[in-house]
This record gives C-alpha cells, structure tokens and sequence, in this order.
C-alpha cells in the first residue's frame, strides 16, 4: 500500500470509528447549553429573578411545552444575568401526572442509563450536561433538572433535594 492509501485507510477506519459513538447531548428540544442564550427565547415570558446561588439571572416561563412520552412537561429556563448574551444555565421539565415509569423509560432513551439512582431519583451525566429525575418532585407531579455541568453549586443542592 502507498502512504496516501494508508492515510486513506487509517482516516476511513477513524471516521467509521467515530460514527459508531452515540452523540452527546447538550440540552433538550431548541435549548442548548452550548449556544443558547437569553436572546434566543422568542416565546414566554421572561423576567429577572435571583438565583438561588445569589447571582443575578433571568427566569423564562410559559414556554411551549415539551413532550416526554405521552405528556406534555412545562418548560422553565433560567439564565446567567439579564442581558441578551445571558447563557441558558438551567432548563426544567415539570410534568403533571406525571408516570414514573414513563418518565425513566424517556430519560433513558434520551440519555442513556443513570449514573446513579435513588428510590425516586436518577441522575444522568455526560461531557456537557448533569441531568435529574425527581420521580415524583411531589404527588401527581414530576420534575427534571437539566444542567451544565459546570454548575457544581446547584447540582449539589438539586442533589440534597
């Protein structure tokens, strides 16, 4: 073989290689941790909000839902100040009616297995995104976390939840 037929050979076999790894996912639906910003909710409504870290932020609401098996989840964003860059640092699904069972079976096919799971908690990560599952958050209601992972502080405190 000549070098170039090598290099093809070795350049094919890392692309088919490549192609076989399921994709990392950075967000949900429009909303992603990567390139979102405040400026990118053309919907809801919007308004400044204090986090619970003490940052100053922006909490999005009224957005239009999201399905998650056969339910529809309400879509809350929060971001990072209140300028139109802000970075999306959070998106919350709550779901009413919410069946447990349902809403794993969605985590799972849209994440991939939990890496940790208590009684009526799982929790999901990947390179860009720590995601929980509060199975129910309360009766008849459940609700899901989605965060970058580089938010440490709150994913602490969902985790005391």
């Amino acid at each position: 073989m000549t070098v170039p037929a090598v290099v093809r050979t070795l350049t094919l076999a890392a692309c088919v290689a490549c192609g076989n790894r399921a994709p990392e996912f950075a967000g949900i639906g429009q909303w992603r941790f990567t390139h979102t910003t405040l400026h990118d909710v053309t919907g809801g409504i919007c308004q400044p909000a204090d986090l619970n870290d003490g940052r100053k932020g922006t909490w999005c609401f009224a957005q239009m839902p999201f399905r998650i098996g056969k339910r529809n989840a309400e879509v809350d964003l929060y971001f990072l100040g209140t300028e139109p860059t802000a970075k999306l640092i959070e998106v919350q699904l709550k779901i009413r009616g919410c069946h447990e069972d349902e809403l794993d079976q969605w985590m799972r096919s849209s994440f991939g297995p939990p890496v940790d799971s208590k009684a009526t908690r799982g929790y999901w990560k990947n390179s860009f995104l720590w995601a929980a599952a509060l199975m129910p958050s309360e009766p008849g209601r459940c609700l899901v976390h989605l965060l970058p992972v580089s938010e440490n502080a709150e994913i602490n405190r969902i985790k005391q939840l």
